[in-house]
């Protein structure tokens, strides 16, 4: 053995040794490679995928955020072009999740994020009720539930809807199956879908500050939207398995509501064995719903920027962060 060669050696043996002291042993035979974390396009898997990002970071990891379709990321981990995606939501994801988990065994599942969602169907209250300080008589005085709908649905009519009501949707992407759901109920709206969250969220802004009628397909929570402006949920049907077709042969109808939904975090098959320390960081990491909704604040209504709203929440909250470090 030559001086070079116990000189490489050497420091390869002390790269192993510091690695064991500080905790960096996951980072094993793929150090060389970033771990690529899919970026969808709302705020909420935005801040969630940066503080990953930081968090892995800060254990001397390499990370790569890579946009991605919602739906299409699936494919992108089987293929193995994504290493990790987070802040799924089950109701959009039934046909992805028995695909890509249940049935090809290329995707697994990391854990839950934290983060609870809920979708559903919103007007703006003065649609409802009115709003005297700005002027606005009720529009729809008894609309309560689905089934008052097409008592009112010329009200939101606009050129693009035909004969029927519009209602805006998000992204068409995230398998929201409004379309079955108006059809099985039968309400006579058409979804159209704003394509993105910025887009949709355009729409609310402006119908509220004019004082018009909208009727939204899709809105969620956590977002700041439902702290800024008042809005009123639409009563649909009681969420059942059948009704999106889960434990069962048949199809969903999705003429439901949509399901509370506890988010998860996902990974290609084969990232766990190469990455067994990041895996279990990812496994640790537990955003509650206010957490994440702090940092909507920040970016959506205070104007931070994603990172620097992260970099806030986890100078805040350090305790929080590194316990997932444990």
């Amino acid at each position: 053995m030559n001086q070079e060669t116990r000189t490489f050696v050497g420091r390869s043996v002390l790269v192993a040794v510091l690695a064991i002291l500080t905790g960096h042993v996951g980072i094993g035979a793929q150090a060389n490679e970033p771990i690529r974390i899919a970026e969808n396009d709302w705020t909420g898997n935005l801040v969630t995928i940066n503080l990953a990002k930081k968090v892995l970071e800060h254990e001397g990891y390499e990370v790569e955020l890579v946009f991605a379709d919602y739906t299409a990321q699936w494919a992108g981990l089987a293929a193995g072009d994504l290493d990790v995606a987070m802040e799924i939501w089950p109701s959009f994801s039934v046909a992805a999740h028995e695909e890509w988990i249940d049935e090809k065994q290329a995707v697994e599942v990391i854990g839950d994020l934290g983060v609870v969602g809920k979708s559903g169907w919103y007007v703006p209250t003065y649609v409802i009720e009115g709003d005297a300080e700005r002027g606005i008589e009720p529009m729809a005085p008894d609309l309560r539930t689905w089934e008052d709908v097409n008592r009112y649905a010329d009200l939101f009519a606009r050129p693009e809807s035909g004969d029927k009501g519009f209602c805006i949707d998000a992204v068409q992407s995230w398998e929201i199956h409004n379309e079955e759901r108006l059809a099985n109920l039968g309400v006579n709206l058409v979804n159209v879908y704003a394509g993105t969250e910025g887009a949709l969220v355009a729409e609310i802004e402006s119908a509220y500050a004019k004082g018009e009628p909208l009727f939204i397909c899709d809105m969620w929570q956590p977002h700041w939207v439902m702290a800024v402006y008042d809005l009123t949920e639409i009563t649909l049907p009681p969420y059942t398995d059948a009704c999106y077709g889960v434990g069962t042969d048949e199809p969903g109808t999705f003429a439901c509501d949509w399901p509370s939904d506890v988010t998860y975090n996902v990974a290609r098959v084969g990232f766990r064995d190469e990455n067994p320390r990041a895996f279990e960081i990812l496994q640790a990491m537990h955003l509650a719903t206010e957490a994440q909704q702090e940092m909507l604040v920040l970016v959506d209504i205070e104007g931070h920027s994603v990172e620097g709203a992260v970099a806030m929440w986890m100078e805040a909250n350090e305790n929080t962060w590194m316990s997932w470090l444990q």
